[in-house]
């Protein structure tokens, strides 16, 4: 089962068409990235004063060469402006890069909290966004979608400076994660932005890197996956309350944590040999230090390229199920139904947290049912097909 929401997809697809408002119905042209390595195309090498793994190989030796980017080659991104039918959203600390689909904001090491050296804060990135939105037509920053994967560095820096913090602490830190991202989101609200994307933290103590610094690298560390469990109930809670908050605001809300841990456990299910370790680095599981000298042969048999980043193969899984997933994998939109959603339309569901809070037992069973490798073709003849149902309706 290739897709295995098209119906639903045809029928959510119709009704917006036949919605009040359909003029306002576009397609969205420009992508807006903020977050930390997962997500940084290449502006870490524009900061640092010191080497940049990224920008050397092996990175990136899936696609031929080093890109700045922290896997052997796309990342989720990449794959998003695809589908989405733009080119490569390039790193916003290019300045002589082609912006007029979006700029990636994201850089390796970004945190929310603290100001750490030779990168950009979450804050930091925003004002930078700010500071450029000009380049872009109102229109364009209110079609556009905004894309958010940050945080992993606040909550790891946090469990290693507190191994035994009383449930106090930790709640005390998550609301001060959660309370800055609102700030940022608002902001970017204020600029016009309405389109949302967002996908909750890693099982961060499933890392590779992670396990291999604690030693035990068998079983997934507890406590940073604690950390990144409680800032996702948090963070879909305020999306909820964004949604009822801020007229126009929209989301798409990945479930992440649930996709990794699987591929961790099962990594046979969804095509990988291994989820334990990584394709690069020394070590157990080859936690750290990944050089030309230590890189497996075949990335696509890996989830994790090092320590902390994953695959392009584990990139372009998780860019299939944010763009069209069930909604027990993404909700209460996936991003090209987000595409689609006409720019006055708010959804809210008063149900969400217990849809989503209900998601694990059940995305094993959605999940298993994917053949990515089919997804590709089946998706793209549907997203065309679509497209041009949408242009004739219109004109």
């Amino acid at each position: 089962m290739a897709n295995p929401k098209p119906h639903l997809f045809s029928l959510s697809f119709l009704s917006l068409l036949l919605l009040p408002h359909f003029p306002t119905v576009s397609l969205a042209q420009t992508l807006f990235v903020f977050g930390d390595g997962l997500y940084d195309a290449g502006n870490k090498q524009f900061v640092s004063s010191n080497r940049v793994d990224a920008s050397f190989p092996p990175y990136g030796m899936t696609v031929g060469e080093p890109t700045g980017r922290w896997s052997d080659g796309r990342i989720v991104p990449d794959y998003l402006a695809s589908f989405m039918g733009v080119p490569h959203i390039p790193p916003i600390l290019n300045g002589t890069a082609d912006f007029s689909h979006g700029a990636n904001f994201a850089i390796a090491d970004a945190t929310v909290l603290g100001s750490p050296p030779e990168t950009l804060t979450f804050s930091q990135q925003v004002i930078k966004f700010s500071d450029n939105k000009n380049k872009w037509s109102a229109q364009a920053r209110s079609e556009a979608v905004y894309l958010f994967y940050i945080g992993s560095d606040d909550y790891l820096k946090f469990a290693k400076n507190n191994p035994n913090p009383s449930d106090d602490q930790k709640q005390a830190f998550v609301d001060r994660v959660i309370t800055a991202i609102e700030a940022e989101l608002k902001v970017i609200y204020g600029t016009g932005g309405r389109k949302f994307a967002l996908h909750n933290l890693a099982p961060l103590g499933c890392l590779p890197a992670v396990k291999q610094a604690n030693g035990n690298v068998q079983e997934c560390v507890k406590l940073p996956s604690e950390m990144a469990e409680l800032h996702n109930k948090k963070l879909l809670q305020l999306l909820v309350e964004l949604s009822r908050q801020l007229s126009g605001f929209q989301y798409s809300f990945y479930d992440f944590f649930s996709s990794i841990k699987d591929r961790v456990i099962k990594s046979k299910t969804y095509t990988f040999e291994t989820g334990m370790a990584a394709c690069c680095g020394t070590g157990s599981v080859n936690g750290t230090s990944c050089s030309t000298n230590n890189v497996c042969s075949k990335p696509d048999d890996y989830l994790f390229f090092d320590g902390k980043h994953l695959t392009q193969e584990g990139n372009l899984q998780v860019g299939h199920l944010m763009w069209g997933a069930d909604p027990v994998v993404v909700g209460p939109n996936n991003l090209r139904e987000l595409l689609f959603l006409p720019l006055n339309t708010t959804v809210m569901l008063a149900d969400i947290e217990e849809a989503m809070a209900a998601m694990s037992p059940k995305q094993n069973k959605i999940e298993s049912l994917y053949d990515i490798k089919m997804m590709e073709s089946e998706m793209e003849n549907q997203w065309l097909y679509q497209v041009g149902k949408a242009v004739s309706f219109l004109i």
